[in-house]
């Protein structure tokens, strides 16, 4: 029986109920996602078998997609496109919003993961190389940091510091964020009652800025108060990434479970330290006190009264 050609995507595993913890994977999984189109994902973990050393690897017909474009153009030809409805004016606007998020987010999320030096080494290096195996994790996290360093320093050549241009980045990202807060209102979507490419595109570097658990994230405090875009992003991945989304709910339970019977300590074992010290004062009070009434003392003058009877005998 004759078998569509599906989408092949190599990707990054999933993580704090996201799909992927690597943007670029997100945005491909949420494109399909939102077109229904066939897709076959392997989570390899292993970018090794790309030819730019990232993930994802996209195919289609055992042709490689290398970018956004040519995966709109391959989905475009069967029909499936997440736009449908979108009049001139409205597809013009998606372009321009998300040429901004582009802009204006994924400089933000970089520097974030790779540039911030806690969030690097406490965070963003332990998750790749973790997720890498031996010896891929020795190479690609170094690698993946120094391609962000040289792209953020390539775009913010005109400042003169890390402290600078951080400043500049997160005041960028946070008015992108205010401005994508007021769009989407109390809609579901950007665009009304179904996600477009735009949805995507903003899931993708939205979702790892929220939910990632960054040592240092200045911007998720920001973020969480943009609740419109919070319950945007919940509800886009409770909705399409539903195994992704219940199984964070279940470690998450898990984890508070265990959490609950470590602090649970038996009666006989609380304050151990305390009934010990107690115990001794006591019986150090007994013995003072059996001195003060004579007792101790009469015991030791019938010892000694038996000893010298036994030396005259």
């Amino acid at each position: 029986m004759f078998k569509f050609p599906q989408l092949e995507v190599e990707s990054w595993k999933g993580d704090w109920g996201l799909p992927s913890i690597d943007y670029k994977c997100i945005e491909v999984l949420a494109f399909a996602r939102f077109t229904n189109a066939p897709i076959n994902i392997n989570l390899s973990n292993n970018p090794f078998k790309s030819t730019t050393g990232h993930l994802p690897i996209v195919s289609y017909n055992k042709r490689l997609l290398l970018n956004r474009d040519s995966l709109i153009e391959c989905l475009d030809k069967q029909n499936l496109t997440p736009n449908f409805g979108l009049s001139g004016l409205q597809l013009a606007e998606e372009h321009a919003v998300i040429s901004m998020i582009d802009a204006q987010l994924e400089p933000a999320l970089l520097f974030a993961w790779w540039m911030d030096e806690t969030n690097c080494l406490n965070f963003t290096r332990p998750l790749y190389r973790n997720a890498l195996k031996f010896p891929f994790n020795w190479y690609y996290p170094s690698a993946y940091e120094r391609a962000a360093k040289q792209k953020i320093y390539t775009l913010y050549n005109h400042l003169d510091s890390d402290n600078d241009i951080m400043t500049e980045i997160y005041a960028e990202a946070i008015k992108c964020m205010n401005g994508l807060e007021n769009r989407l209102g109390n809609n579901f979507y950007f665009f009304g009652s179904h996600p477009t490419l735009l949805d995507a595109v903003a899931y993708s570097y939205l979702g790892p800025l929220l939910k990632a658990p960054l040592i240092d994230n200045k911007l998720q405090s920001h973020l969480t108060t943009c609740k419109n875009l919070c319950m945007w992003i919940d509800r886009i991945t409770r909705e399409y990434f539903k195994i992704d989304w219940q199984a964070h709910k279940c470690n998450e339970r898990k984890k508070i479970e265990e959490s609950k019977q470590m602090n649970i300590i038996p009666w006989y074992k609380k304050d151990e330290t305390k009934n010990v010290f107690i115990g001794l004062f006591t019986i150090i009070t007994m013995v003072i006190y059996s001195f003060k009434i004579g007792l101790i003392s009469v015991s030791f003058i019938l010892i000694f009264s038996m000893y010298d009877t036994y030396q005259i005998l």
